[in-house]
């Protein structure tokens, strides 16, 4: 994966535009693996990206603010007096979320941990 296409991905999220992850859980209710998984290479591509050129403050930004509305949407999808239940919600949802807090760790403090340590394995695009 290239930096542009990481960044348009993360665009893609944070204006909440179809075939995004943002788009799938708000407006379709469903999680996507792929989307998920789309998300978080993006933000490895740009954290490895940003460790050796330094970071944009706008991209930081951006994957903060669609970071956040993925956690809410699972804590959505658990809240009894919310109408959100995701289809095809991970039953794994900790391992996602270790995932998440990972790509936060990479990109804003450039600290990356072999993927293979995570219960959670895939392989990234590169």
């Amino acid at each position: 994966m290239t930096k542009r296409e990481a960044a348009e991905i993360i665009d893609r999220n944070y204006d909440c535009l179809e075939k995004s992850l943002i788009y799938s859980l708000h407006e379709k209710s469903k999680f996507s693996e792929k989307r998920f998984r789309e998300f978080y290479d993006s933000v490895m591509c740009l954290a490895e990206d940003a460790k050796a050129n330094g970071s944009s403050t706008e991209t930081a930004m951006k994957i903060t603010w669609v970071y956040q509305h993925i956690l809410k949407e699972f804590i959505y999808h658990f809240d009894k007096n919310d109408l959100s239940v995701l289809k095809k919600f991970p039953k794994n949802y900790n391992d996602y979320t270790e995932r998440l807090d990972y790509a936060m760790d990479a990109y804003f403090r450039g600290i990356f941990v072999n993927d293979e340590l995570f219960e959670l394995t895939f392989r990234r695009n590169k």
